[in-house]
C-alpha cells in the first residue's frame, strides 16, 4: 500500500494553485507532494508522520526574487548595524567591534541608515574618533554608498580634489572637502583596496544567510549579483561547491552580473557558466544595473528632482545601448534582471524589452524596485510581458523615505511611488524580493507592508508612528492574496522554477512553510507578526522554530 511519509492536517493549507487554492490536509512522499485533501488522508498509515497545523497554516516555501545572500551573510558576520537605528548604537557597536577586533587590518561592516545622521549623510569624523589607526569601510543598508574613514580615503589618494569617477559621486561638504561618504561607483575606489576575504569565510558566510533566509520560511531565491559585483567576491564557484558537499538546501537562481564597461563578448562567459550550473544552482538570468536611488539624486528620472532643476540622476546604460544588449541576451535565452528605481530608468527598460517573441522562448525579463513609475508606461509594461519584480518593505513612511527622500520627488513622482496595485490592475505579474541586507528578508514583513502600506510593527527601522499607522498612499495596497502569490508562485516564476516549486499541486516538490498562524484569520495590521515555525525543502525539514 502506498503510503505517505508526512501528513499535515488539521490547518488551512493556502496552495497559491489557482485551480484549487484551499485544502486541509497534504501528503508528501519521496520530497514531493503525494496529495491534498481527502487523496491525502487515505495515504496514512502507521509509518506516516502526522504533523497537525492546530489551525495554523501550511503555504509554499517562500522565494525571494532578488537577494544579495553573500553580503547578507558577510555583514551577519562583520560589524553589522542592521538591527539598530540611532547614532548612539552605531557608535557602541562600531566601538566595540573595533576593540574585539584588534588584529583586522580592515574594519569592515554595514547596514546604516542615512536619516540616522544630520543632513542624511556619515561624516569620517566619527569614523576618525572611533576607529582613528585602521582604514574602516561601512556599507550603507541599501548598498548604494558607503562611509570610510581618513585612514581609508588616505589609502585611497582620494583628496579634496580628486574627481568623481564614472558612474560615482565623492560627497564634499561646503568647503569642498571629502566627507568619507562615497555614492554608487566611488565607492569602489576603496573597496578595491580590502583584501578579499577566503575561501573559508565566504562559505561561511552563505550557510549562515541560507539558515537565515529558511528561518524566514524561504526555501528558493534569485541572487542578483553573481559575479565581481558591488564590492563583494564572485560566488558562483562557492555556490557549485557547496551544493556538490550537500550544503546547499535553497534552490538557486544565479543572475550574472553585467560589467558595463564591457560588452557582448561577456555573452562566453555567462554561457560557459549557465552549462556549468544546471542542479541546485543555475545561472539563468543576467542582472543589469541602470541607475541608482532617489536618497542621492541618482535614480534615472524624467523631470528633475524637487530642488535640483539640473539633475535628473544617472543613467548607466544608455538607451540604445541597453536596446542593444537585450536583444543579444534575448537571443541567447537569458533572463533580464534590470536595475530600474527612477521612472525614466524604467521606461529606457519597457523600450529594451519590447522584444519580438520566438516559438519556444518563455522569457522571464523583469524590472527590480520600481520605486516610481509613470502611469502612462503601466501598458506598455504589461504588453511586453515584464514581472514587476517588487520590494514591499520600502513601500511605508518611514523616516528614510519621509527625511532622506520624498524631499526631492515632486507630486506627481511621490503620487506613483511604489505603485503596486496599480501594476497588479494592469495585469503585470508581481514577484517580491527583499533586496536584504537593504531590508530585512522576512517574507510576512514584506507580506504586510504590500496590504497595510505600513510598517510591521517589531521592524527596528519604522517604529515610529507615522511609520506604524500613516499608510503610503492607501490606494496602493493589494489584497492579502495577491501578496502571498508575489511571494511565493510569482517569485517562482520570476526565479524560472515554477514548474517544480512555489506552489501546492500533486507531483510537486515539497518545499514547505508552516506558518505560526494563518494569514486569513488574523487582521491585516498582525500579519507582520506571523513567523515560520517549520520550513522542509524537497519534503526534509531544514527549520524548526526553538
Amino acid at each position: 500500500m502506498e503510503h505517505a511519509e508526512l501528513l499535515f492536517v488539521n490547518g488551512a493549507v493556502h496552495t497559491m494553485d489557482p485551480s484549487h487554492p484551499r485544502s486541509n490536509a497534504l501528503a508528501v512522499r519521496g520530497g514531493k507532494i503525494a496529495a491534498l485533501g481527502p487523496e491525502a488522508l487515505e495515504l496514512r498509515t502507521a509509518r506516516t508522520e502526522v504533523i497537525d497545523l492546530s489551525g495554523k497554516a501550511l503555504l509554499p516555501g517562500f522565494q525571494d526574487a532578488h537577494v544579495h545572500p553573500l553580503m547578507g551573510g558577510m555583514q551577519m558576520v562583520s560589524c553589522d548595524l542592521s538591527e539598530v537605528h540611532c547614532l548612539e548604537d552605531y557608535r557602541r557597536i562600531i566601538a566595540e567591534y573595533a576593540a574585539a577586533n584588534p588584529e583586522k587590518e580592515w574594519i569592515e561592516g554595514g547596514g546604516w541608515y542615512g536619516d540616522v545622521f544630520e543632513g542624511g549623510f556619515p561624516h569620517r569624523r566619527l569614523l576618525d574618533e572611533l576607529i582613528p589607526d585602521r582604514p574602516a569601510y561601512f556599507m550603507s543598508h541599501d548598498a548604494h554608498g558607503a562611509w570610510v574613514n581618513t585612514r581609508a580615503l588616505e589609502l585611497a589618494s582620494i583628496s579634496d580634489a580628486t574627481p568623481d569617477p564614472d558612474g560615482g559621486i565623492i560627497a564634499r561638504d561646503a568647503d569642498g572637502q571629502a566627507t568619507g561618504m562615497l555614492i554608487e561607483h566611488a565607492a569602489e575606489l576603496v573597496s578595491a583596496l580590502i583584501p578579499a576575504p577566503g575561501q573559508a569565510e565566504i562559505r561561511r558566510a552563505l550557510l549562515a544567510a541560507q539558515a537565515y533566509l529558511h528561518s524566514k520560511g524561504v526555501t528558493a531565491w534569485q541572487d542578483a549579483a553573481v559575479g565581481d559585483a558591488l564590492g563583494a567576491p564572485d560566488v558562483f564557484e562557492h555556490y557549485l561547491a557547496l551544493e556538490e558537499q550537500g550544503l546547499l538546501t535553497a534552490t538557486v537562481t544565479g543572475a550574472l552580473w553585467w560589467h558595463r564597461d564591457q560588452g557582448t563578448e561577456q555573452l562566453e562567459l555567462f554561457r560557459a557558466r549557465r552549462a556549468k550550473a544546471t542542479g541546485r544552482f543555475r545561472a539563468t538570468a543576467v542582472k543589469m544595473m541602470l541607475d541608482g536611488v532617489c536618497e542621492n539624486l541618482t535614480a534615472a528620472m524624467t523631470r528633475p528632482y524637487r530642488g535640483h532643476p539640473h539633475e535628473r540622476g544617472m543613467t548607466l546604460i544608455e538607451p540604445e545601448a541597453l536596446c542593444e544588449i537585450s536583444r543579444a541576451l534575448d537571443a541567447a535565452g537569458f533572463d533580464l534582471h534590470l536595475h530600474a528605481v527612477g521612472d525614466q530608468a524604467v521606461r529606457d527598460s519597457l523600450a529594451a524589452l519590447d522584444l519580438p517573441r520566438r516559438p519556444g522562448w518563455d522569457p522571464r525579463h523583469q524590472l527590480a524596485h520600481l520605486d516610481i513609475i509613470d502611469e502612462k508606461d503601466l501598458a506598455a509594461f504589461a504588453r511586453v510581458g515584464a514581472i514587476a519584480n517588487i520590494q514591499p518593505l520600502w513601500a511605508r513612511q518611514d523616516p528614510v523615505l519621509v527625511e532622506t527622500k520624498l524631499p526631492y520627488l515632486d507630486a506627481g513622482h511621490q503620487g506613483m511611488h511604489f505603485a503596486f496595485e496599480s501594476m497588479h490592475r494592469a495585469g503585470i505579474p508581481l514577484a517580491m524580493g527583499s533586496d536584504w541586507p537593504v531590508s530585512s528578508p522576512d517574507p510576512l514583513w514584506g507580506v504586510h507592508t504590500a496590504v497595510n502600506r505600513t510598517a510591521p510593527p517589531a521592524d527596528p527601522h519604522a517604529a515610529d508612528a507615522r511609520s506604524q499607522h500613516e499608510p503610503l498612499l492607501a490606494h496602493e495596497a493589494i489584497a492579502l492574496d495577491a501578496a502571498l502569490h508575489a511571494a511565493t508562485a510569482g517569485a517562482a516564476y520570476a526565479n524560472r522554477l515554477d514548474a517544480e516549486r512555489g506552489w501546492l499541486r500533486a507531483g510537486m516538490i515539497a518545499d514547505l512553510v508552516v506558518l505560526d498562524a494563518d494569514p486569513h484569520a488574523v487582521w491585516a495590521r498582525e500579519l507582520g507578526t506571523i513567523g515560520a515555525e517549520q520550513v522542509f525543502v524537497d519534503g526534509s525539514l531544514v527549520y524548526q522554530h526553538p
